[in-house]
């Protein structure tokens, strides 16, 4: 035969134990390797995901009140009207101050962003198109409160309709109403859910479980303000007109073009704890930045620790084929003297044990092509948006291969050296 596969041939049959060891040993470390690809792929283009909005020139500024109304407060008020009155006034406050520095372009209260680490939950979304029709299309996305400067402030890109600051702000100066939302701009994730196209959701009614029937004035490009392993984090409601009073609060400011960091240290002076007892009021200042966020870090370190593992498996598929070609080395030493006396060279014997490397590390790499091809159907119920690297699998069934024939090459190598003496030592 060709290549020298009879003798390969005629050894895989003699040792079939060994044979289906090694190739499910190495059908298990391709499954192995490229299921913590795919999945690290996923992990890497989720982390370096941006936000969507214009981050180049936003600080973020997170705030928290305690509601104290002061000495003059009576027991137990802070926590009612009054109290949330005294955080109100402090919060907007706090608005106007970062407002008025120099090189600030403009300011907008918002209820989170994608750079904080925090948790909440996400709510069920019903559309309709027409007042008094029955309900339309339903879907779960994140619902965020937000005044009526949001859009130019965060560089919203609208696909349909527009940012009316009447219809957004409420008749009622930044939106900050003690009433419901009054209107609603949505990504276009949501509003495909909820009206099919984007311009059907313009004039459209929004409901979820803290309101009903909130007009939807504009459709913007998808933006993501949810961390985005979490689902459907690019599905997002903005809602203006009104907003939840909440011991924290969160401002996204803009700068001018090129002086994010001058206004930054601004902020910083004008934000410094005084001196005196605890004031309640707390801050936190930082760049806009979404590779600042918790998902960038949980990207980084979880492709990290994917990269250890699959050197480990690499390594244990190493060591895995050079004990198997060791053990054939042992069992034929005999075998390998008659055909060194019968004239086979150094280079005929290491040739067979490569050739029987190879048939079973193709073996194994068809077997752990349908084992990874049915884990990547089950991985696509899980890890949403998440797509099949073809070079990255070829790349880590070529080094399987190659490890597994590197591994089989020093064994071989003893191999040839058996002199043709060993033979005749049993007759």
């Amino acid at each position: 035969m060709p290549l020298g596969l009879g003798p390969a041939l005629r050894t895989l049959r003699r040792h079939p134990g060994v044979l289906a060891l090694v190739v499910l040993e190495i059908a298990a470390g391709i499954t192995t390797i490229d299921a913590l690809l795919i999945a690290g792929a996923w992990y890497r283009q989720i982390g370096a995901r941006p936000s969507g909005l214009d981050e180049t020139n936003l600080v973020l500024v997170s705030t928290y009140t305690a509601r104290d109304l002061g000495p003059g407060a009576q027991q137990g008020e802070s926590e009612g009207e009054s109290g949330e009155a005294a955080v109100r006034t402090r919060q907007e406050a706090d608005h106007a101050l970062a407002a008025a520095l120099p090189d600030v372009e403009g300011v907008a209260r918002i209820t989170g962003t994608i750079i904080e680490d925090r948790w909440s939950f996400p709510s069920a979304f019903t559309g309709r198109v027409v007042p008094g029709a029955s309900p339309g299309g339903e879907a779960v996305g994140w619902a965020y409160h937000a005044d009526a400067n949001l859009p130019s402030i965060a560089g919203l890109r609208f696909l349909a309709g527009g940012a009316a600051p009447a219809a957004l702000a409420g008749g009622v100066g930044r939106g900050l109403a003690p009433g419901g939302p009054v209107a609603a701009i949505l990504t276009e994730c949501l509003a495909r859910r909820l009206f099919v196209e984007p311009t059907r959701a313009v004039g459209g009614l929004l409901s979820f479980e803290l309101a009903h029937d909130v007009p939807v004035v504009g459709v913007v490009h998808d933006v993501t303000m949810k961390v985005p392993f979490m689902p459907h984090s690019g599905c997002v409601a903005f809602l203006f007109g009104a907003t939840i009073t909440d011991h924290e609060a969160r401002l996204l400011v803009r700068a001018r073009p090129g002086r994010r960091e001058a206004v930054l240290s601004a902020l910083r002076a004008a934000f410094a704890p005084t001196t005196g007892p605890p004031s309640g009021h707390a801050v936190e200042l930082r760049p806009f930045d979404s590779t600042l966020g918790l998902h960038h870090r949980i990207g980084t370190g979880v492709v990290r620790m994917f990269n250890v593992f699959g050197v480990l498996v690499g390594s244990v598929a190493l060591l895995a084929s050079l004990a198997a070609t060791s053990f054939l080395v042992a069992q034929r030493r005999r075998q390998i003297g008659v055909r060194r006396a019968l004239g086979a060279t150094r280079g005929d014997i290491v040739r067979d044990f490569l050739v029987e490397s190879a048939l079973s590390a193709l073996m194994g790499s068809l077997l752990g092509l349908v084992f990874t091809a049915g884990l990547y159907a089950l991985m696509v119920r899980i890890f949403q948006g998440i797509v099949f690297p073809y070079a990255l699998v070829a790349l880590a069934i070529g080094v399987v291969w190659m490890a597994s024939i590197v591994a089989t090459l020093v064994p071989a190598l003893g191999a040839a050296r058996v002199p043709p003496s060993v033979a005749s030592r049993s007759l």
